[in-house]
């Protein structure tokens, strides 16, 4: 099998609208959660949320326009001169176009006809579409749609099929907005907290909610090697899993979760005492937390004692279909910089939440390798395993 590592990164966030920009702000200890703005919804308890400051081109959906601006910037003016036939497309997709079709049917409603062309040429792969073409790729595309771990799995399916050698490149990621239908879904099912949440504490209440795009470029080891790219990290491998519990619980002992964190372990050939880092779900919903704690501590062990947990869901919100890929961007990062990220707002831990959920403010410490975390309603799991780039 190839070895398989991150050469680009790409981040567009509620905080700012690039990687150092991002990561700074995040280091720094802030948030990009605010008064809802990006929607109308008088009517909901909670009106806070992640929102981007960018908005829809011309021609282009808000979704289409961050990941195109995440691309760019993971690209960093790379042209690949190889077959486009081997570069793939991965991306996971939520709610993608359906802003469009909102507001096709909200002019409809108001009496008038609006513009059926429009929502007509939406479909869930529309941003791994335009994703592709900026990049002339002619190799294999997927648009996940796995709830909240579609873009984690996005990345894992680029890792096996570079690690398989059928591609040298591939972009994965994922890129999601705030629209009516999710927003109102979830606090439908009281899901969202009208405070900023509090992941991993006693008195969380539930999740934000929020928008950004993550993109990263992966390529084997050589290919890397061969044209002198910047490497942030390796991808050892990753897990899945299926609960086959509730349609929106997650187990309540993280079995599921568990079993796919020991998989991304097996695969990526490591020890569980070789992990430093889990970037967690971390939704601050009042079942999961707990449950994904619990699965930590199933699938490490002993060596649960010795790792920093953070979530990145305290600084954007929970960005649905993204959250994966921006939970990946974290432990990048956390990994080239040897340093975590902190959980805002963690006053006083849920006695459940028992590990070093990293409180506050950022840590320094020795990295080495990292989990990230994206479990998804109905019990879909999947765990990604990073390590550091040591240079060999």
């Amino acid at each position: 099998m190839n070895r398989v590592v991150v050469t680009g990164l790409g981040i567009v966030s509620s905080l700012a609208l690039d990687r150092e920009g991002t990561w700074s702000a995040m280091l720094a200890g802030k948030d990009g959660l605010g008064p809802l703005t990006r929607l109308s919804l008088p009517l909901e308890p909670a009106q806070l949320a992640g929102q981007v400051a960018m908005d829809p081109g011309r021609h282009q959906t808000l979704c289409e326009r961050m990941a195109l601006r995440a691309l760019d910037e993971a690209l960093d003016g790379l042209a690949h001169q190889g077959d486009p036939a081997r570069i793939g497309v991965f991306q996971g997709a939520g709610t993608s176009g359906l802003p469009v079709a909102e507001a096709f049917l909200e002019e409809r409603l108001a009496g008038h006809r609006g513009r059926a062309s429009e929502p007509a040429y939406q479909s869930p792969s529309t941003v791994t579409d335009a994703l592709a073409r900026r990049m002339g790729a002619q190799g294999p595309r997927s648009t996940v749609m796995n709830a909240c771990s579609s873009s984690l799995l996005a990345i894992g399916q680029a890792w096996e099929r570079l690690a398989a050698g059928e591609l040298d490149l591939a972009v994965a990621g994922g890129a999601e907005n705030l629209c009516r239908t999710t927003y109102a879904g979830f606090s439908c099912l009281k899901a969202v907290d009208a405070r900023k949440c509090r992941p991993f504490s006693r008195d969380r209440a539930g999740l934000n909610l929020g928008e950004g795009a993550v993109q990263l470029v992966l390529e084997t080891l050589d290919e890397a090697q061969a044209r002198g790219a910047v490497i942030y990290a390796e991808v050892l491998g990753y897990g899945a899993s299926m609960d086959a519990h509730h349609p929106t619980a997650p187990h309540p002992e993280g079995e599921g979760a568990a079993r796919a964190m020991a998989m991304a372990l097996r695969t990526g050939g490591l020890d569980t005492s070789g992990v430093d880092l889990v970037s967690a779900h971390g939704t601050a919903t009042p079942a999961n937390d707990g449950a994904e704690c619990l699965a930590i501590r199933r699938a490490l062990g002993m060596a649960a004692e010795a790792v920093s947990v953070t979530s990145t869901k305290s600084q954007f919100g929970h960005t649905l279909g993204a959250a994966g890929a921006f939970g990946a961007a974290a432990a990048i990062l956390a990994l080239r910089d040897q340093v975590v990220s902190p959980t805002l707002r963690l006053e006083e831990p849920d006695p459940q939440c028992d590990l070093d959920c990293t409180p506050k403010q950022a840590k320094q410490r020795r990295l080495r390798a990292a989990l990230v975390n994206a479990f998804a309603f109905g019990g879909n799991n999947v765990s990604l395993l990073l390590q550091r780039w040591e240079g060999r």
